[in-house]
């Protein structure tokens, strides 16, 4: 600035490099002639100089013409006038030189008043802080700026000096901060004020996108739960009911990260930083949930019926007594799996599970690759089993080991699958249950224990579920392949339901080969579970009755076979529906009726 020059005792044509004159054209020339040697990059501080004294010079050209007696024009310069002698560089600029300043006329003449420009500043600043209090900020500060002071750059600096320890410092206003940013440039450039002030810069800019950040958070409360409980600075033991909700735990604990490490000067300046860690802890220490406690229960009421159903094959029976005994030790049992599960306890055996299946999918990269052939690990065993329980009179010893591989088999699908029947395993339950009295109502001999059929249900609608994921993909299945391979299918089918209408086969045998490609059929067949698409499966028993009217067979054979067909029935209407609806879609994408 221009304080800044005098203090290297070099006058202002020395600095552009050139004669005395008011002409602007010449004054752009000299400019722009010496920016090819002074580049911001190679020499920050002479370019400040040149850029300072550039723009001194044009703001009084006029004056420097006049007192050169100098044509402002080109065709002016051409014509014949006498030219003005020479004069001292310190007559133009001034030198800060006790002699010099003595010798010649005085600064004031080129706009160089002989102030503080500190003080001078303190004094604008402080008329715009009071002007501030009673008028809208945004017009307060662009007066300001207009002021005539503002020409000198010194005044200029130090004004925008105290702007900025304003900004840095607690309990400004808001207004004339944001006027500040705006009509200061600091929304674009700090850089200039950086290099002399940048604890300053930083504090400032700090506490603006505090501000910023605070404001979004208070604006949009009901986009992100949990907030409330951090803005308003109470002690999380207040809010002890909500933190055993799992999903408002789970979702104001990543709102913690969020603030912690992409807001952190929100925390800083806005909110109180030791109530914040004590959030952090609880939330974080928060394992157990009411759901997790309403799943032990559900867990240990199955795991009685998974026993009783055992026993029930084995042709025991649990006296009540032993029932109770049974379901109250099944509830501790479930509680305390499930809390040592979510408290990672025993450490040891949770790391080396961890560890297992990390040299898991380092053996067998495909896994990584195709997620979906990790479920493998049960649907195999699972159709395996299945097809047990179509063997004609099987043995006490073979009922009772099928049992308890579907018991084994159901768990296993459930842990598998924990995220996917997150909110709908009680459903599968019941309808499983549901589906099971209807099959074994009014049957002297069921051939299908309680225990199985429930089972056997669960881990069809656990298939039926995971496929709805996109199975098929997931296990490295080609997209384009899937129209022809549900055509494969439903001819198929429907050679399987014609040859179960005309006794081809023994009826077990018809029964497996029904099962076995329905689960095939699962793979590829886009379920949708609502009742809106799912309607029409209530005709799915009476069909199936139909087909196996005239089956031979007692009643087992007969259980297992309507099972079976009514599990094919269904998959064939999704499968259907689905390529019809697809059909009716390219059709009126390609505008055809």
């Amino acid at each position: 600035m221009d304080g800044g020059m005098h203090k290297e005792q070099r006058s202002l044509w020395d600095i552009l490099g050139t004669q005395p004159t008011g002409d602007e054209r010449a004054l752009k020339r000299a400019y722009a002639k010496r920016l090819k040697v002074t580049r911001p990059e190679d020499d920050p501080a002479a370019f400040q100089e040149l850029r300072e004294a550039y723009e001194y010079a044009l703001r009084h050209a006029s004056r420097f013409a006049v007192e050169l007696q100098e044509p402002q024009s080109a065709e002016a310069e051409a014509a014949e006038v006498p030219e003005a002698p020479p004069m001292e560089p310190a007559d133009l600029w001034g030198v800060i030189d006790e002699a010099a300043q003595e010798q010649f006329r005085p600064p004031e003449q080129w706009g160089m008043v002989a102030i503080d420009p500190a003080q001078e500043a303190a004094m604008l600043w402080q008329g715009c802080l009071e002007l501030a209090r009673h008028a809208d900020a945004s017009d307060v500060l662009a007066g300001m700026l207009q002021d005539d002071a503002m020409l000198n750059l010194d005044v200029r600096e130090e004004f925008e000096l105290c702007a900025l320890r304003y900004c840095a410092s607690a309990g400004y206003d808001l207004g004339l901060r944001q006027a500040l940013f705006e009509q200061l440039g600091w929304n674009h450039d700090f850089s200039y004020l950086t290099r002399s002030h940048a604890d300053l810069v930083r504090s400032a800019v700090q506490r603006y996108r505090a501000d910023r950040s605070f404001d979004h958070f208070s604006d949009n409360r009901d986009s992100y739960p949990g907030l409330d409980c951090i803005m308003s600075q109470q002690q999380p033991s207040a809010y002890a009911r909500q933190l055993f909700d799992q999903k408002f735990t789970l979702q104001l604990r990543e709102l913690l990260h969020a603030i912690r490490w992409q807001h952190a000067e929100m925390l800083a300046y806005k909110l109180d930083t030791d109530l914040f860690e004590q959030w952090e802890q609880a939330v974080h220490a928060k394992r157990y949930f009411k759901q997790t406690a309403l799943a032990s229960g559900g867990l240990g009421f199955v795991l009685h019926f998974m026993l009783a159903g055992v026993l029930d094959a084995a042709g025991l029976k649990l006296g009540d007594t032993a029932a109770y005994a049974s379901l109250l030790g099944f509830q501790a049992l479930a509680f305390l799996l499930l809390a040592m599960n979510a408290w990672q306890k025993p450490a040891p055996a949770h790391a080396w599970m961890a560890s297992l299946g990390e040299e898991l999918h380092a053996c067998l990269p495909v896994l990584s690759r195709h997620p979906g052939l990790g479920q493998l690990g049960w649907l195999m065993p699972f159709l395996c089993l299945a097809l047990l329980l179509l063997l004609p009179a099987p043995g006490a010893p073979l009922r009772i080991a099928t049992s308890v591989g579907l018991c084994l088999t159901a768990l296993l699908a459930a842990k598998t699958n924990y995220a996917l029947l997150r909110g709908r395993l009680l459903a599968c339950i019941l309808i499983a249950f549901a589906a099971t009295m209807v099959f074994t109502l009014d049957k002297a001999d069921t051939g299908l224990a309680m225990s199985d059929g429930i089972m056997l249900l669960f881990c069809v609608q656990v298939l039926a579920l995971r496929s709805m994921a996109g199975l098929y993909v997931d296990c490295g299945g080609q997209t384009h392949f899937l129209p022809r391979l549900r055509t494969a299918w439903i001819v198929g089918c429907a050679i399987a339901f014609l040859a179960t209408y005309l006794h081809a086969a023994p009826a077990h045998v018809l029964g497996a080969m029904l099962f076995v490609w329905s689960c095939i059929g699962m793979l590829f067949a886009p379920f949708e579970l609502n009742w809106r698409a799912a309607w029409p499966l209530v005709i799915a028993p009476a069909a199936a009755t139909f087909l196996l009217a005239s089956q031979p067979g007692g009643p087992p054979d007969q259980a297992i076979i309507k099972l079976s067909a009514v599990l094919a029935l269904s998959v064939l209407y999704f499968t259907v529906r689905h390529l019809y609806l697809q059909q009716r879609r390219s059709a009126q994408a390609s505008g055809l009726s």
